[in-house]
């Protein structure tokens, strides 16, 4: 158990210093640490400056309850550490332990000046997609991505267990918020099992490129990305392409329209982009859901709620299943899964 933390933390601080080099010789490290290099070795090969400075990240880390996750590591998302320039590092603030699974996440993103009717939209497809068992993902920006957020946490069913609600990537260090106004919508985001996550240090300022490089996180750790209303210079785009780039599907919202916040978006249809009205064009792209989760046991008695979404069906189809035999209603708004029978 010992020798296990002290690799973990020997990984971490060589994560650390390696992020804190340039672009050329970081992609150096990054080759060597995917390829098994020993960290303690590899450590040998860091200016002694660079792990003073990775030492004090660390230590500040610790004090402000961030984890350091590095590209070697089993908790970094499969899917993200495959991009081109992946992050070194993920810093990470989580309410519980992160179970964080790409293939079940959806980035929601779109313009900061967004109109109230654009931000409902928003708000309404991350609580239809969260309460089918899916992670939004966004970058916790006035606008679109605070509907997104907001509405992943109103999710009606409760998969605390299998994927978070909703998890933020943060251009910046973990020790603030931004902008400010976000302070509670991020609380909430960590009081209700999802994440804030950066490939930032604490004390790093929320600087004008942050953001731009931030985006390729929000797709790198996505299966698709959902743009709700993007204009021709929008920040979205740049994650929209980024999600092309790495061979995600992207989504946009359809709603043909003069008003210039759509122009990007309409490009992106061009361009061969899916569109969508509704989380149910985005689900069909993938299924209703049906066999996602494990479903119910025989005999397991289950809300009527989570039965519906676990198996993508409408009260109507419970009903058939009902007078089948299938499936048995309970006081409580419960149902019960029979077993089924073994043929003689």
């Amino acid at each position: 158990m010992e020798r296990n933390a002290r690799k973990r933390a020997e990984d971490c601080l060589a994560a650390v210093a390696v992020a804190e080099y340039g672009p050329s010789a970081r992609v150096t490290f990054v080759r060597l640490l995917m390829a098994g290099m020993p960290t303690g070795e590899l450590l040998g090969h860091i200016s002694a400056t660079k792990v003073a400075k990775a030492n004090g990240i660390v230590e500040r880390c610790a004090g402000q309850g961030i984890t350091i996750v590095p590209v070697t590591s089993p908790e970094y998302p499969d899917m993200l550490r495959h991009i081109p320039n992946p992050p070194v590092v993920l810093y990470v603030r989580a309410g519980t332990s992160l179970a964080l699974r790409p293939e079940r996440c959806i980035a929601v993103v779109g313009t900061r000046g967004a109109p109230l009717e654009a931000c409902q939209r928003a708000t309404d497809l991350a609580q239809q997609l969260a309460t089918m068992g899916w992670t939004i993902v966004s970058g916790l920006a006035l606008g679109i991505d605070g509907a997104a957020h907001r509405g992943a946490l109103l999710r009606r069913i409760d998969w605390a267990d299998a994927v978070p609600a909703t998890v933020a990537v943060l251009a910046h260090g973990l020790d603030r918020v931004y902008p400010p106004s976000h302070e509670p919508l991020a609380e909430s985001i960590l009081a209700n099992g999802g994440a804030l996550i950066s490939e930032y240090p604490p004390g790093t300022e929320p600087l004008k490129h942050h953001f731009l490089e931030r985006n390729r996180i929000i797709a790198g750790l996505s299966r698709g990305v959902a743009v709700m209303q993007a204009g021709p210079s929008s920040g979205s785009l740049v994650t929209a392409r980024c999600a092309a780039d790495f061979g995600r599907d992207v989504f946009v919202y359809h709603e043909p329209s003069p008003d210039a916040r759509h122009a990007g978006g309409q490009q992106m249809l061009d361009d061969g982009a899916i569109p969508f009205t509704g989380a149910g064009e985005i689900l069909a792209e993938y299924g209703t859901g049906r066999g996602t989760f494990p479903l119910p046991k025989g005999d397991e008695a289950v809300s009527i709620e989570e039965y519906l979404s676990q198996h993508g069906i409408t009260l109507a189809h419970l009903l058939e299943r009902e007078i089948s035999g299938e499936v048995q209603r309970l006081p409580g708004n419960r149902v019960r899964v029979r077993r089924a029978r073994s043929e003689d």
